[in-house]
């Protein structure tokens, strides 16, 4: 593998490294989207306090959210890594690193063994953000445990990290697949 350029593709993680600025974007968005989740969650469930809870569990809740989220990058980072086990001469590495990883790094919508990859580690951080939320976010949380269930569902369901999917070459001009 002399030659390959890894690119990288894991938001906000990969971008927040490769462009700091982006923390900046980053933290007030995803502080928003999980207020507003945890808030319209409050509400259609009919708690009471609404606004009282949500300070309980906000910050609880946003960073779990960027540690699923983290989770999900690294699952992501070791696939790619399997590109590289076993050296250039495996016929199997370099289908691996032709076929799926290069389609990871760029545009994971364009090929169906990275589509799945991805799904993947968007399902392995909704998972986190349930757990997380359900058993230490929400674990005070004043409310039925079966309504701690469907907002940590509910959570996991609308903030899992879907830009994972998103083409590189919407975010960096250089580079097209």
């Amino acid at each position: 593998m002399k030659n390959l350029k890894l690119y990288n593709v894991f938001f906000p993680v990969w971008l927040l490294i490769l462009i700091p600025f982006t923390w900046v974007i980053a933290i007030p968005v995803n502080f928003i989207v999980d207020s507003l989740v945890i808030f319209i969650s409050l509400k259609f469930l009919k708690i009471e306090e609404a606004f009282l809870k949500y300070k309980k569990v906000i910050f609880k809740v946003f960073i779990f959210g960027f540690l699923s989220d983290f989770i999900g990058s690294v699952f992501l980072i070791l696939v790619t890594y399997l590109g590289t086990i076993g050296g250039e001469s495996s016929a199997f590495i370099k289908w691996f690193e032709k076929n799926i990883v290069i389609y990871i790094m760029s545009n994971p919508i364009a090929n169906i063994y990275a589509f799945t990859i991805v799904a993947l580690a968007v399902l392995l951080s909704g998972i986190c953000i349930y757990f997380f939320n359900l058993k230490i976010s929400f674990k005070n949380l004043d409310i039925d445990e079966k309504d701690k269930r469907k907002m940590a569902l509910i959570m996991a369901i609308f903030t899992a990290p879907y830009l994972f999917f998103l083409p590189l070459s919407l975010i960096y001009s250089g580079y097209a697949m």
